[in-house]
């Protein structure tokens, strides 16, 4: 909710290297996805066995390594998915313009998604997305609220460079958090306006936007249990 670094730094310390490498890998960090676009950017990470306690600590707050949106996508939806890999996609069916079927309407192909191992528990992914719901309630992105909507979210903020001064912010959200439908990531590359360069205060306000747009366009029904707060 606070987006304390030195929490963070703490529960790496906790896991430790190789099971800190363990969960990125199931995330799916190590590789492409293989959404089906051409031109896929690979991360970019320290290898395990180079990782020391400082590299670690750093690592565990975010920084001294390089991911794409999509991958960032994906991690969130394996969460929101009761914990399941799903990869991505950007086709849901095709329908035909020239095939009939046999009724003599257009042809349509469902495009199944491909469903990979379970990361975390169901358990486990329902308290992170609570936890996430607190930061977009009380914490760092509640600029991201929109009203009627149960909105979970996390904040950040990292270096560009070693003593660049410039700054990578983002804000990365799901919802509705009662039975989650969309994920909605911002990203902005040294943002120098009046907002400064924290991830609450620049990226969660065009989240935020976004999803007040997004939500009833889709039509998804307002929460049942909004936190007031």
């Amino acid at each position: 909710m606070n987006s304390c670094n030195p929490v963070f730094i703490g529960l790496g310390q906790k896991l430790g290297v190789k099971t800190y490498y363990s969960y990125l890998r199931k995330f799916g960090f190590f590789n492409t996805t293989g959404i089906d676009l051409p031109g896929e950017a690979k991360s970019i990470f320290l290898k395990e066995e180079k990782v020391g306690p400082v590299e670690l600590g750093t690592i565990s707050f975010g920084q001294r390594f390089e991911v794409t949106p999509i991958q960032m996508a994906t991690m969130l939806s394996t969460i929101a998915n009761k914990g399941t890999y799903i990869k991505p996609h950007l086709v849901k069916k095709i329908i035909s313009g020239s095939e009939k079927d046999e009724n003599n309407n257009p042809k349509i192909i469902e495009i199944e998604p491909q469903r990979g191992e379970q990361v975390i528990s169901e358990e486990t992914s329902k308290n992170v997305l609570n936890m996430m719901q607190s930061v977009v309630a009380e914490g760092t992105g509640k600029n991201a609220k929109v009203e009627g909507y149960n909105i979970g979210g996390k904040t950040g903020t990292s270096e560009d460079g070693v003593n660049t001064g410039k700054y990578v912010t983002s804000f990365i959200g799901v919802a509705p958090i009662e039975d989650p439908q969309v994920v909605v990531l911002v990203t902005l590359y040294n943002p120098t306006g009046e907002g400064g360069h924290q991830g609450g205060g620049v990226a969660a306000p065009v989240a935020g936007k976004i999803f007040k747009e997004l939500l009833p366009y889709l039509e998804i029904p307002v929460s049942k249990s909004e936190d007031k707060n």
